[in-house]
Order: structure tokens, then C-alpha cells, then sequence
């Protein structure tokens, strides 16, 4: 190990640390192959009190038609859809948000069954509420 070219190479890429140059070479070259979105996973938050389970799901720009729910087993929902833009995408100047299809699998923390489900959505959120099966022990 040559210790001479280590340190040469340090304070080479020390003098660019101090600049933004590779922050401008990044935003300027980025090469195409490089830009690679990984499918857009919906956030979601688990809730219950003593009565229900609570799922809210973000779900922003999707319509109801475009929004699929599966109960693969009684313990995991599947959500698909697909969002779509709301301008197009030959307007776009900069783009932070993620279009086309989605799917979530999302593991239940008690068993749900389909008829007892109750399912709305409202503000971009999907709200999902199904009743707890908790059997009480009586003491004799």
C-alpha cells in the first residue's frame, strides 16, 4: 500500500469536498440507466381500541375506481390501484411524486373477514375499520 498516493488522493477529494461540485455533476450528467423509481409503496398506520382495528392508508390522487383491496388470508390485505397525474406528464418541469401502479401487502393484527369490514376513503386517506374478535375471560 502506497501511503504517498492515499494522501494525494485525499486532498484531491478534499478540495472538491468543499465545493458542490458533485451535487452539480450529479444533477447535470445523472445518466438515464441510473434513474431507476422503486414502486410506490402506501404509507399506513395500525390503530385499535378495545372495540376495533383502525388501518389509514395515504393514498393521494386515487380514484375509487382505481383502488383494489384483497384479503389474501384473514391476517394480510392487499391494496392495489394505480394513480394517475392530474396534468400531463409532457407539462412536467420537476417531479417529486410517484404514478402508476402500486401495491401494499399489509399484515393484520387480528384476523378480519370481509363482511365486517367497513372502508372509505377521504382526503387521500383509505380508512379501514373492522370490529376486534377479544373474548373475555370470566372469572368463576
Amino acid at each position: 500500500m502506497d501511503i504517498e498516493k492515499i494522501r494525494k488522493w485525499l486532498q484531491i477529494t478534499n478540495e472538491y469536498k468543499k465545493t458542490d461540485f458533485w451535487t452539480r455533476v450529479l444533477e447535470e450528467k445523472y445518466p438515464d440507466d441510473m434513474r431507476v423509481e422503486t414502486q410506490y409503496q402506501p404509507k399506513y398506520d395500525l390503530y385499535q381500541n378495545e372495540q376495533y382495528n383502525f388501518i389509514i392508508i395515504e393514498i393521494p390522487g386515487v380514484q375509487r375506481e382505481q383502488l383494489s383491496l384483497h384479503l389474501i388470508s384473514n391476517l394480510q390485505l392487499k391494496v392495489s390501484g394505480i394513480i394517475h397525474p392530474i396534468l400531463p406528464l409532457e407539462k412536467e418541469i420537476k417531479r417529486e411524486r410517484t404514478y402508476g401502479a402500486f401495491e401494499r401487502i399489509i399484515n393484520l393484527p387480528e384476523a378480519a373477514y370481509t363482511q365486517h369490514m367497513h372502508i372509505q376513503i377521504n382526503n387521500g386517506l383509505l380508512q379501514i375499520s373492522y370490529p376486534r374478535r377479544v373474548e373475555r375471560v370470566q372469572f368463576q
